[in-house]
């Protein structure tokens, strides 16, 4: 992130997970604010940072912890295989939801955590890319496909 982004909101969805966990310390570094958006409780271990809990699954939970934010890093997901019904709510929905609330909310960048598991049926020495189809290999590479 550049210099800028020091007087920048961010909002990190998934923040309780591995990834979220990793990477809080380094963006809060970056940010003035900070804002960590999970299912699972959370609380705040650095200055900078507000705790939001909000289901992913509720589209007015996800714009509310939007709302005044400059950028969004969206990790929040079920990080592995489960029922298709679980990971279409959770996965797509979720992630429709926090796209769709950053459009609203007039949210100037987001990024959205993929997978290599929606590439995943290519061999493993093939290059991919963004311009090639997708090729998931299962159904939670299936649900990072639709994000």
């Amino acid at each position: 992130m550049s210099t800028s982004a020091r007087d920048r909101t961010w909002v990190m969805t998934g923040a309780a997970g591995s990834i979220g966990a990793h990477l809080r310390p380094r963006i809060g570094a970056q940010v003035a604010c900070l804002r960590l958006v999970d299912v699972q409780p959370l609380s705040p271990e650095h200055a900078g940072e507000e705790v939001v809990r909000a289901d992913l699954r509720d589209a007015d939970a996800v714009a509310a912890a939007l709302g005044g934010a400059d950028g969004v890093i969206h990790l929040g997901a079920i990080p592995s295989e489960a029922p298709f019904p679980a990971l279409v709510e959770t996965n797509i929905l979720g992630t429709f939801n926090v796209l769709e609330g950053a459009r609203r909310a007039g949210v100037s960048r987001v990024v959205n955590a993929s997978s290599n598991h929606a590439t995943g049926l290519y061999p493993a020495r093939a290059r991919v890319s963004a311009a090639i189809p997708v090729a998931p290999d299962g159904l939670y590479g299936v649900s990072k496909a639709a994000g």
